[in-house]
């Protein structure tokens, strides 16, 4: 059983400990996503009520520290909003968890919804979505063997050598999180989903268009993973039962990722030992 944690509802001051737990426990994959910016009217759609204060770290200093805290445990954005950065320094940033982890990184990625979030670094919004796509493309080239050169409508570099390589090799898988047509259909190009469902149902359905597009793209025999998150939002608020988490895994998810304490930043930890042990893991 494939279990992850998402710590981004976690206080800063504890995220090292609850790591460190995490793995002793078994979990099998940390998941920190981001915001850069909050205001205090945002309201999330999918869980119409406004965010508390949240106490927000950059996803790549973060999962960096918790790569020398931990040995075992998979380390994985959820989601970074790659559109808000320049994708030559996200590839460096990408390279330094690859190389402190020792390969036990994986990247999610995501839009970003939030037009304050987009304002308030500088970045266009209404284009987030090509510009994620040739940042994929561009980051993807960076970690290849030998010199790059890219030009795409956005971004470009002349010939130019880019190291170290990865450890993984071609690189960290990309997943890509969301579930609109064009998400899934940009899921379907990489290496995995980083997917919101509330059913077994709504999972089928999304894994069927996916599948549909990998045939398209002839990348139907490409390793490709499929990651379930729950959390606040759904009926469960983040901690599937193991039936739940059971049924899932045999309709063909590759693992399910939870935030067993919800907003409850005070029982973080004691939930994550609690829940590691109503759902039978072991270390």
């Amino acid at each position: 059983m494939k279990v992850g944690i998402s710590n981004i509802a976690m206080k800063a001051a504890e995220r090292v400990a609850g790591a460190v737990m995490a793995e002793e426990l078994g979990y099998d994959s940390l998941w920190y996503g981001e915001h850069i910016v909050l205001p205090r009217h945002t309201v999330y759609p999918v869980n119409p009520q406004p965010y508390g204060p949240q106490e927000l770290l950059d996803p790549f200093v973060l999962l960096a520290g918790l790569a020398a805290k931990t040995s075992r445990i998979r380390l994985a954005t959820g989601i970074v909003m790659l559109p808000l950065r320049a994708p030559i320094m996200a590839a460096r940033q990408i390279l330094g968890v690859d190389h402190i982890s020792n390969g036990r990184f994986d990247m999610a990625v995501g839009l970003g919804w939030h037009p304050d979030e987009f304002e308030a670094s500088g970045t266009e919004m209404k284009n987030r979505g090509a510009r994620l796509d040739e940042q994929l493309d561009f980051i993807n080239q960076l970690f290849q063997p030998g010199d790059i050169t890219f030009e795409g409508k956005f971004y470009k570099v002349a010939q130019t050598s880019f190291e170290p390589k990865p450890i993984q090799k071609p690189r960290p898988p990309f997943l890509v999180g969301g579930g609109s047509e064009a998400a899934l259909r940009r899921a379907a190009r990489w290496d995995g989903w980083y997917g919101v469902v509330n059913t077994v149902d709504e999972f089928k359905r999304a894994q069927d268009r996916i599948e549909g597009f990998r045939r398209e793209y002839g990348r139907e025999n490409a390793p490709f993973e499929y990651v379930l998150v729950f959390h606040e939002g759904m009926p469960c608020r983040g901690a599937p039962r193991p039936e739940e988490i059971e049924t899932l895994l045999v309709a063909g998810a590759h693992r399910v990722v939870v935030t067993p304490w919800g907003y409850d930043y005070e029982n973080a930890l004691p939930r994550i030992a609690q829940y590691a042990r109503e759902i039978g893991l072991s270390a």
